[in-house]
């Protein structure tokens, strides 16, 4: 499984690298907020695992994740 997830943010111009156990204190819920691994929306922290567990990305040193802020208006 891979450990470590490469944050980029619509926010923070910077890019962090995180333990993927950091990932479990997201709010997945917020409605204003998204996050994105490898291209898939993802609901939870199970399914972040999910992701991280496959064997496709097993040779894989971290995840691209991208934290998105949804824009409302009207």
């Amino acid at each position: 499984m891979i450990k470590k997830l490469k944050v980029k943010s619509a926010c923070d111009v910077k890019e962090q690298i995180v333990s993927i156990e950091e990932a479990k204190d997201w709010n997945y819920y917020d409605p204003h907020a998204l996050v994105v691994v490898e291209g898939q929306l993802v609901h939870c922290y199970e399914e972040l695992i999910a992701i991280a567990s496959k064997n496709d990305l097993k040779d894989r040193e971290s995840l691209e994740v991208y934290l998105m802020i949804t824009c409302t208006g009207g």
